[in-house]
């Protein structure tokens, strides 16, 4: 009998805060693995209770179990937070089995980074598994998982508004705007020609999504991309600010660099967000107010069974 594909689950960035969570996950992500026919594996990290908010794993555990994570055919990361950044330059020199995919998002932007540097597998930007079957999050998770296509547009996603005219063509990168920003002339700096840039991030002021859209510029890592499809930009805005609302910042970004845009894309931090996946192929087309982002199928992902 043929072995079945595996989702291993880590934790590379916060830990688990009670060993209930481990459980929590294999419930979880039973509808995904009965959908695409692979086995969870659970990392021993998340049977572990951390003590106390901010704790983590010792970074020498995490980079040991990424290690062994990258045997499988799809790693999970068990949450955000942060703390990807201390498993560098140690995951830089870690070799995998394949070609695995990948699932994680915000902090996990570090990993986007280096499964786009490597040439692995699709890496899902995907928060926790979703709970509930009827929701955008686990209809597009699915989809995007088995290999099918998606299509976002203005039924799909009314709150989406256009903010720069253009056709664009090419693999998406997906990541979190500030992580991005922090890896800008690292070794894990990203090479985005021909990409589509998918960025979203949480309690940002808009200068500072300027400040970090100007720091990938000023590093060359904007060089050549082909399309801009930003998320939610979510911040309290105090009373007496009166500079420029994100949406300016980002279509002013993208009339500088020539390319077609999107803003309040659902994805990201969220309760309900759409599932995006780094190294997709995608069209974006943005013409007189219609707008439209199409993921496209692809063959068969090896944790597909």
């Amino acid at each position: 009998m043929p072995r079945r594909p595996v989702c291993y689950v880590t934790a590379p960035s916060w830990p688990a805060r009670s060993p209930s969570e481990a459980d929590e996950m294999r419930s979880a992500l039973a509808p995904m693995a009965e959908a695409c026919g692979f086995e969870v594996r659970i990392s021993p990290l998340l049977e572990r209770a951390w003590a106390g908010h901010g704790a983590w794993t010792d970074p020498a555990e995490r980079i040991a179990d990424l290690k062994l994570a990258l045997r499988h055919e799809l790693v999970w990361a068990h949450r955000g937070g942060f703390g990807c950044v201390q498993l560098l330059p140690g995951a830089l020199r870690l070799k995998a089995r394949g070609r695995p995919g990948f699932a994680g998002y915000s902090d996990n932007t570090v990993l986007h980074a280096l499964w786009w540097k490597n040439g692995w597998d699709e890496a899902f930007y995907s928060g926790r598994p979703p709970r509930s079957p009827s929701s955008r999050h686990h209809a597009s998770l699915r989809a995007l998982l088995r290999g099918e296509d998606l299509l976002c547009d203005a039924q799909t996603c009314p709150s989406t508004r256009p903010l720069g005219d253009g056709h664009a063509e090419g693999r998406l990168f997906v990541g979190c705007l500030s992580v991005l920003a922090h890896l800008a002339g690292t070794p894990l700096q990203p090479d985005l020609r021909g990409a589509i840039l998918c960025l979203e991030d949480i309690d940002e002021k808009p200068y500072s999504v300027e400040f970090a859209l100007s720091q990938l510029h000023l590093a060359g890592a904007l060089t050549g991309i082909r399309g801009l499809a930003c998320g939610f930009f979510t911040y309290t805005e105090k009373n007496d600010y009166a500079g420029p609302h994100v949406d300016a910042v980002l279509a002013r970004w993208a009339e500088r660099l020539g390319v077609p845009c999107v803003d309040r894309l659902p994805f990201g931090h969220l309760d309900d967000h759409l599932v995006l996946p780094t190294g997709r192929q995608a069209v974006l087309d943005v013409r007189r107010g219609r707008w439209s982002l199409h993921l496209q199928a692809r063959a068969k992902p090896p944790w597909v069974a």
